[in-house]
């Protein structure tokens, strides 16, 4: 069966991958292969549009792919030296390469450091009255595993740079990866190296949730790259403020700069986005097109969507209770509305998350058992992970609901409006990262108020079909303006205009690069 043709977006992406990388070798690092060997030589890919992007740039650029080996067969491939290469994989003309891990020292770097402990401050998700408690366990989870699990990932793409025959350029992604860049740089200084970070980040004071010494790492990791990408101007702030308060550095905030050992490291806003026209030809795939006659036979006159993974900070509980306080205020929606809450079970190897998942059950079939009757579900919950179920989803909404309490980026709130049918309204968090590009043409809300909540979902309901096509327009032109092309393109222009000159094969470690003629570039990238 042969591959889809690659889309305009994908297309741009090796176009420019091809212009502006030609002087490096790119190997990119991350905590999860984009593809997931299974028995009998099966391949599942990795979900979603940053994969397919990044997967895209490894196809142009025939880059190398370094993670952590997680399975078994991953294990084996890690312990022979071997790579899942590209014969194995039509869509994947470059090796993907698995570290060495022990399985115990990788559950302490995944389930007690990455997630929860990280990705809890991250989120500022810690109930800090009594949350998190840092004692040996947590020590040792540091130390024999998060340490460890970077050390072994950044040892197979050292190993893998010194057979490359150009500079080697290392493209770290998101938290799991924060010590790996130093582990890189103190063996190759001339390395070009960017990391670039998928969740949001705090303000100092919440930093302070993790010990001296290991956000001390943590800012040594990040700060041996010449380039650190976050998604919003905010996080940029937010970074270079934690560069001055908890690291004492000197930071030039109007250009995003840090010194820090004698180097400059350029902190940039990159708003992450979708593949709009990939989502639209599977919006209009056959599989879709059957699952929305599905919705159309149970759906009421008025449908809201929420798409999510059961993570505590997607805030679902507020958005539930928010909904229960529309039916108890506006008595006339009953039996004309329903909340369908199409949700991805998440991370359930961690307490917090199970425990989660089950008060989402809990809340939802209190609601259904206070309103609902024989004729009418008033909050449907579906758990799995479907991405055409998604898009059916996405296609038939009225209002799509995304209230984090702190995200990133959220691409449920670029990925709905562009599939969307029915000029639907996006009624859209303020701590949500696409808040700064969509806010004004979604109705905004305060994740933790739930009467504003249930006001803003009335209100949405209620809009003129003027006003819903005006606002959904105007979405869709920002996001299709803002595509992951253009996510990925200012990223390599900055990676080839802002990284230090590099002299020659690799020098003696000590000595440090020139900067090159970008290097007086000014001015964060929007």
């Amino acid at each position: 069966m042969s591959s889809p043709e690659p889309t305009p977006a994908l297309q741009a992406i090796g176009r420019d991958a091809a212009r502006l990388l030609g002087q490096f070798s790119p190997i990119i690092l991350s905590n999860r292969a984009p593809v997931e060997p299974r028995s009998g030589g099966q391949l599942v890919s990795g979900a979603g549009g940053l994969v397919k992007a990044l997967t895209s740039l490894a196809n142009a650029t025939k880059a190398s792919w370094v993670s952590a080996a997680r399975t078994e067969i991953e294990r084996e491939l890690a312990a022979s030296g071997r790579s899942l290469g590209s014969d194995a994989n039509a869509d994947q003309a470059f090796p993907i390469f698995f570290a060495p891990t022990d399985p115990a020292a990788y559950d302490l770097h995944y389930a007690v450091i990455s997630n929860p402990l990280l990705w809890f401050a991250h989120h500022y998700l810690w109930n800090i009255a009594i949350e998190p408690v840092v004692d040996q366990s947590i020590y040792k989870a540091w130390f024999d595993g998060y340490r460890v699990i970077n050390a072994a990932i950044a040892e197979r793409a050292l190993s893998i740079s010194r057979q490359l025959p150009r500079r080697p350029l290392f493209l770290t992604q998101d938290y799991q990866l924060y010590l790996a860049p130093e582990h890189i740089r103190s063996a190759l200084p001339d390395a070009a190296m960017q990391h670039f970070i998928h969740v949001p980040w705090p303000e100092p004071r919440y930093m302070k949730v993790l010990p001296a010494a290991m956000r001390e790492g943590i800012f040594k990791g990040l700060l041996a790259n010449d380039i650190i990408g976050l998604q919003t101007s905010l996080d940029v702030h937010n970074f270079l403020r934690c560069c001055v308060e908890l690291m004492g550095l000197r930071v030039v905030e109007a250009e995003g700069a840090v010194l820090s050992g004698g180097r400059v490291v350029w902190v940039r806003a990159y708003p992450v986005s979708i593949d709009v026209d990939a989502m639209r030809q599977l919006g209009e795939s056959p599989a879709v097109r059957e699952l929305e006659a599905e919705v159309a036979v149970w759906r009421p006159e008025k449908l809201i969507v929420r798409v999510d993974r059961t993570d505590p900070s997607k805030n679902l509980i507020r958005g539930f209770l928010a909904y229960e306080r529309l039916l108890e205020d506006h008595p006339e929606y009953q039996g004309r509305v329903t909340l369908w809450a199409f949700l991805q079970p998440s991370r359930q190897d961690v307490d917090a998350y199970r425990q989660y998942l089950e008060l989402v059950r809990s809340t939802v079939a209190r609601i259904n058992t206070r309103f609902g009757n024989e004729a009418w579900e008033p909050t449907r919950l579906d758990l799995g992970e479907d991405i055409h179920r998604a898009l059916a989803a996405y296609r038939s909404y009225d209002v799509l609901l995304v209230n984090p309490i702190l995200d990133g980026m959220n691409l449920v709130a670029k990925e709905g409006p562009v599939v969307n049918q029915r000029s639907g309204v996006l009624v859209l968090s303020e701590s949500a990262g696409a808040h700064e590009e969509l806010g004004t043409h979604g109705v905004s809300i305060n994740p933790f108020d739930v009467e504003v909540t249930a006001r803003a979902i009335h209100r949405a309901l209620q809009m003129s079909p003027a006003e819903r096509v005006e606002r959904s327009d105007a979405i869709n032109q920002i996001v299709a303006t803002n595509d992951v092309a253009r996510w990925i393109r200012h990223q390599l222009e900055d990676i080839r205009s802002i990284t230090p000159a590099f002299r020659g094969p690799f020098e003696p470690e000590g000595q440090s690069a020139g900067r090159g003629p970008g290097a007086q570039r000014t001015g964060r990238r929007r």
